[in-house]
């Protein structure tokens, strides 16, 4: 008799017989299952097309996000090293020491310099140069190097925020211009200040150097012109993209047969979405480091550059992919598998057993009799949480979780059976 059964062979049942109630269900019925895969698969696509869009609404042109991504380049090795390589070689190019030597040399031969001394002179042309570009460069370095380059940084890219949304937008800014499909940087302001270093430490030649409008390429290519047109569709659904992957998810797991497992898919998807998303990021990283040119960064530092302002991208990325596989995990965890029937058991059994020799009185008569309130209340506050978490990481997704079934554990840990029937 059913009476007889064990959990796991009436649970064994109950999975038999829903197997036997789907053969036999008319094919006519079986729409609901077809429309679910269809609405979830699609909620599976537009989840990081919705996330990139997100990203780049809110942390591209969010001046304080965009100031904390950035901030730590004005500190990198790389960018530093960079930066400080490209102003010595274009104040250089007008030090021209070779030129200011043979002036030198030209002018104390009209006084009585003898030849030889004054061509042993010019053969000290190239070490002198060396010296002065030596020179040069390690005060670029002071310079980038220093509080105040670190200041002003901060200040420069506080305001960079509308700038870098106009270059992406294809308007261009003062310090970021776009000339057809390549965005530079304008190094004008840093060559003056190094200029400035090196008159007030001796070099006075420095001062007859005119105003150097260098730039460093940042982006170019056709890569570009892909990024604004992504861009402008992204920023302009950047809410109707969110919106409608979570309406087509829901009503994908409502018009389902099986709630259960259609929340399965929505886990799978949610994960393989965001594993889609890595490996385009990854790409999109190799892409832009490949299309460095003479004029770019150097590659160490276009990749440090990548990464700062995709930081919390890759946040988010990591937050949804551990959502994902809570949901997948919770999805299989209250199946009819035999795995799931027995952890269930074993753990509800343990719990029960162990709360038993707990006296809780009409307490736990009130908690088992509640249970299933106590545990919609436990999963709604976790949301609650999760929803109203000020930039949620996958960690804090874990630990919710964690503490989900760490209340649930305690739910069936308290809840006493009553000792006479009351219902349940």
């Amino acid at each position: 008799m059913a009476g007889d059964l064990s959990a796991e062979e009436r649970a064994e049942l109950e999975r038999l017989r829903a197997q036997v109630a789907e053969l036999q269900r008319p094919a006519a019925q079986r729409w609901r299952s077809v429309l679910s895969a269809i609405l979830i698969t699609l909620a599976a696509v537009l989840a990081p097309l919705s996330l990139v869009g997100v990203w780049a609404a809110n942390e591209v042109t969010d001046t304080e996000r965009y100031v904390e991504n950035v901030t730590p380049l004005a500190t990198d090795p790389a960018v530093q090293n960079a930066v400080a390589t490209r102003v010595t070689t274009e104040i250089m190019k007008f030090l021209n020491v070779p030129r200011v030597v043979d002036e030198v040399v030209g002018a104390l031969e009209s006084r009585g310099l003898p030849p030889k001394v004054g061509d042993k002179l010019n053969g000290l042309s190239g070490a002198l140069a060396a010296g002065v570009e030596g020179f040069v460069g390690k005060q670029a370095t002071a310079v980038v190097r220093s509080d105040a380059f670190k200041t002003v940084w901060v200040e420069a890219n506080r305001a960079a925020s509308k700038q870098l949304n106009a270059v992406l937008s294809g308007q261009g800014s003062q310090a970021l211009k776009v000339a057809g499909d390549t965005v530079t940087l304008d190094l004008a302001p840093l060559i003056e200040r190094v200029k400035q270093r090196l008159v007030n430490t001796g070099l006075g030649i420095a001062a007859s150097i005119p105003e150097i409008h260098t730039s460093i390429e940042l982006f170019s290519g056709p890569q570009l012109l892909k990024a604004q047109t992504a861009y402008t569709w992204l920023t302009t659904l950047k809410w109707v993209l969110p919106i409608l992957m979570l309406v087509l998810a829901a009503v994908g797991v409502y018009v389902a047969k099986n709630h259960r497992r259609a929340l399965l898919g929505v886990g799978l998807g949610l994960v393989a979405g965001m594993l889609v998303l890595a490996a385009a990021l990854a790409i999109g990283r190799n892409v832009y480091l490949s299309a460095v040119s003479a004029n770019s960064l150097s590659v160490p530092a276009a990749a440090e550059v990548f990464d700062a302002l995709i930081t919390f991208l890759k946040i988010s990325m990591r937050m949804l992919l551990v959502l994902g596989l809570v949901v997948v995990l919770g999805a299989f965890c209250t199946g009819p598998s035999a795995t799931a029937v027995r952890t269930r058991s074993a753990l509800s059994g343990g719990l029960s057993r162990a709360g038993a020799r707990l006296p809780t009185g009409r307490f736990g008569e009130w908690v088992y009799r509640n249970r299933t309130l106590l545990r919609v209340a436990i999963v709604l506050a976790a949301v609650v949480v999760f929803v109203f978490w000020n930039r949620p990481t996958g960690l804090v997704v874990a630990l919710l979780a964690l503490a989900v079934l760490l209340l649930l554990a305690v739910v069936e840990f308290l809840g006493h059976r009553p000792s006479s029937p009351q219902g349940d």
